[in-house]
């Protein structure tokens, strides 16, 4: 690598200058917007306003001098003799920024719409143990970017260890240079479409729902109420209709959110690992080798199982600190793509042989609690001055107990541990069912946990470590737990399979 063209101090593209000061702008017009509002419905003196415009333009061209220093002062490159990728930044105080190359552990490609017109790449570099992206390099130009990221891994696999001839196992942030794609998955507008349609729009229809009520609470007028009082069926029938309004808004809102983040979703398998690319607002590329996947779990409800759609969720090796970092959520994915996936995280698939189940504790433990809403409920109700009557409040209360004990039970039911001699699989969930699924090589710790109360009955609480989360599982028999805790680490500690 000595004749890398990185060995030199350089700076990103030319371009990233205007990529600097309009951010710096955005930020400017999003903490002074209170000023504008101000000025928009006051009436503004001439002389004042002649101020405040020679004001923002001294302030734009500061602004734009910053930029201009922060763009010139901002360099990186290669340090192959201590093993090390500098970045140099800083305007008003210097920073100094070196990775070893051993602790590199991936380069993603990123571009927001911005970045997208200016047709500049951003490059972040992820690295071992860290609470954040320690390198983000927002203005490289494509080659730039592509040589940077090859170069880079292709140090970090030497400095790790790894024989030449294994090299182009990498994972690399673009094509690798035969381009050659085993199998390609790509999600449509039509599919985007129903993702949208049959996802969690209710939490935009709450958030919809709060605000009108607010806004309710603070402007309505006298009148309105005495009014609505004379008609009281047009109140319940205008607001039934607002309700089916903020529904539909509701879901448009979620349809808007699925494709500002999933648009353009591809899943790419290369002989270098798996490549995952999507987003509107902020367009993302990664690709993951099958060694750095810790945790793979498999979601999906009974109406997207119906249009044969799915959602992966893909934990990797991550600082405990900021576990959320690393996760890739894939959804919108037909089983035979699922499967493919598991395919090349797990060669030989996932058997299931020895399945543990939750203690009966659980479910009454679960109902107990699922009682408290009633005893609350009830309490506030009966301090309150309304009535219902006597049969409304028998069938609201037998209408709860009924969905909740038909809720927790299918819940209870749901609850399975199945281990297997490299596997351990989680699965769970009413509406949402998930399948989590982990190796137990890849397993840094099992603890055990028993609550005083918990004795008596002989349970016990099991949580499973990964260096890309945690897997826990609750009122386990505590004989069965102990076996399970000691073949765990058996396998832990006998493994010499690599995991990152």
């Amino acid at each position: 690598m000595s004749d890398s063209e990185f060995n030199k101090p350089q700076r990103q593209s030319g371009i990233g200058i205007v990529l600097i000061f309009a951010t710096a702008v955005f930020q400017l017009v999003r903490n002074l917007w209170v000023l504008a509002v101000y000025f928009l419905v006051r009436d503004i003196s001439p002389k004042v306003m002649f101020f405040s415009i020679v004001g923002l333009f001294i302030i734009l061209i500061l602004t734009l001098v910053y930029s201009v220093f922060s763009y010139l002062r901002f360099q990186f490159y290669i340090n192959e003799k201590q093993g090390e990728f500098i970045l140099e930044k800083g305007v008003f105080s210097s920073e100094v920024v070196s990775i070893p190359f051993h602790k590199i552990q991936q380069v993603n490609f990123k571009r927001n719409l911005l970045q997208r017109v200016l047709g500049i790449y951003s490059v972040a570099i992820d690295t071992a143990g860290s609470k954040e992206k320690e390198v983000d390099i927002k203005a490289l130009s494509r080659s730039q970017a592509e040589k940077l990221g090859e170069t880079l891994m292709e140090l970090a696999t030497h400095n790790k260890g790894v024989a030449d001839e294994d090299i182009e196992e990498i994972s690399l942030p673009h094509k690798p240079k035969d381009n050659g794609v085993l199998w390609e998955y790509k999600l449509n507008v039509p599919t985007l479409l129903k993702l949208g349609l049959t996802s969690n729009y209710f939490r935009g229809l709450a958030i919809l729902l709060t605000f009108y009520f607010s806004l309710k609470e603070q402007f309505q007028f006298s009148g309105e109420s005495d009014l609505l009082t004379e008609y009281p069926l047009r109140e319940m029938l205008s607001t039934g209709f607002l309700i089916l309004l903020l529904l539909l808004l509701g879901i448009f809102l979620t349809i808007g959110e699925s494709f500002i983040k999933y648009y353009n979703l591809s899943l790419k398998r290369f002989p270098q690992g798996l490549q995952v690319e999507m987003g509107l607002r902020e367009n993302t590329r990664v690709t993951v080798k099958a060694e750095r996947i810790q945790l793979l779990q498999v979601l999906t409800n009974p109406l997207q199982r119906r249009l044969d759609l799915h959602k992966i969720k893909i934990s990797l090796a991550s600082s405990q600190d900021d576990l959320k970092r690393d996760r890739i959520t894939i959804p919108g994915l037909p089983m035979k793509v699922v499967d493919k996936v598991r395919e090349y995280l797990y060669e030989n698939g996932v058997p299931e042989s020895l399945e543990m189940r939750p203690h009966r504790l659980l479910l009454a433990r679960q109902i107990y609690i699922g009682m408290l809403p009633i005893l609350f409920g009830g309490i506030a109700y009966a301090m309150s001055s309304f009535s219902l009557g006597l049969e409304w409040e028998i069938f609201i209360i037998a209408l709860y107990l009924l969905a909740m004990i038909s809720f927790q039970i299918f819940y209870f039911r749901s609850l399975k541990l199945v281990l297997s001699e490299n596997f351990l699989v989680k699965s769970s969930g009413v509406w949402i069912l998930k399948k989590q699924i982990l190796e137990t090589f890849k397993l840094q710790a099992v603890t055990v946990s028993q609550p005083i109360w918990y004795k008596r009955r002989g349970i016990v609480n099991m949580t499973f470590h990964t260096a890309g989360g945690v897997v826990v599982y609750s009122f386990l028999d505590e004989a069965q737990a102990r076996t399970l805790m000691n073949y765990l680490l058996y396998r832990i500690e006998a493994t010499d399979k690599k995991w990152m």
